[in-house]
């Protein structure tokens, strides 16, 4: 049990400390994540590149995944993996070679020579479009859906094998993971309650229901890509499952007439429902696989 919570705080930490990076000029972990810093990878790379505000500019092969949130995407070569752009531009050059699945939250471009062996998924989104014309508790829902999925891509980018194993068989064990999750999800509430007087405490609840939003949305896209086991396919499961339970979320709230307190409060009792069924499941999966690390009982 020791190894479970200590594994759960040091996921929720990393989350916690995603916001005080922006006091920092660049952060490069690795070579291979970097923040606030255009990458030039001029040279054959192993493993995965996420870059977080920057640009990206690959002019050889990367034997991993690309991940660019909030930047330019230029490749020229070969990515073994996935290419993900979170709100950026991508330009995929002449003769480039992409093994696994392109997906592009923005513009995409690419050659007519170019080889995409996955799937490739472009929704073209204007960010500044979806602030105008809504009220605060819809960009609130905005903001929080974007960070959730740049700190989503960023800890499986980091923990790629532990997410790849909760995803594998994430339908076996419902029951007995909601139940787990709902017990954990609901004495963690009681303590926050109690430490409301804390600014962090209720900061620290939001990020602990963000972290189990990341593993039920990966649920959510196992279904849809069922059968499909590909060692690239959690970032697309991932992507795709966030997005749609981001829509579930906000697209209703747009729909309701102004002034129409009998539908708000239908749908503040279905997005109760809805995000603490995806915290049960998420942290239940968590406690269950030892945040990936057991595969005997998923």
């Amino acid at each position: 049990m020791n190894r479970k919570i200590r594994a759960i705080l040091v996921s929720l930490l990393l989350l916690l400390f995603i916001p005080c990076i922006a006091s920092a000029s660049q952060f490069n972990f690795s070579n291979r994540l970097v923040f606030f810093q255009d990458k030039i990878i001029t040279q054959h790379s192993m493993g995965n590149i996420t870059i977080v505000i920057g640009d990206a500019d690959i002019q050889t092969n990367v034997n991993g995944s690309v991940i660019v949130i909030f930047g330019k995407a230029n490749i020229k070569g070969m990515v073994g993996g996935d290419l993900v752009s979170v709100f950026g531009d991508v330009y995929i050059k002449d003769k480039s070679l992409i093994q696994g699945n392109v997906v592009s939250l923005g513009k995409l471009k690419k050659d007519n020579n170019v080889i995409i062996s996955g799937t490739k998924v472009n929704i073209d989104v204007d960010i500044i479009s979806l602030f105008k014309s809504n009220g605060i508790i819809i960009n609130g829902l905005i903001i929080l859906s974007l960070i959730t999925l740049a700190a989503g891509l960023i800890l499986i980018s980091i923990f790629s094998g532990r997410y790849r194993v909760m995803s594998y068989k994430m339908s076996k064990g419902l029951t007995r993971r909601m139940i787990m999750g709902g017990l954990a999800v609901t004495g963690f509430t009681i303590i926050v309650i109690f430490l409301l007087f804390l600014i962090v405490a209720p900061i620290f609840y939001v990020l602990f229901l963000m972290f189990a939003d990341i593993v039920a949305s990966i649920f959510v896209g196992t279904l849809i890509f069922k059968g499909n086991y590909d060692r690239t396919t959690i970032y697309l499961q991932f992507l795709v499952g966030q997005i749609l339970v981001s829509i579930l979320k906000i697209v209703p709230l747009i729909l309701i007439p102004s002034g129409s307190y009998t539908a708000m409060l239908i749908y503040g009792i279905c997005f109760i429902i809805l995000q603490y069924s995806m915290a049960f499941f998420g942290i239940g999966t968590i406690i269950d696989t030892g945040f990936g690390k057991k595969t005997s009982r998923v």
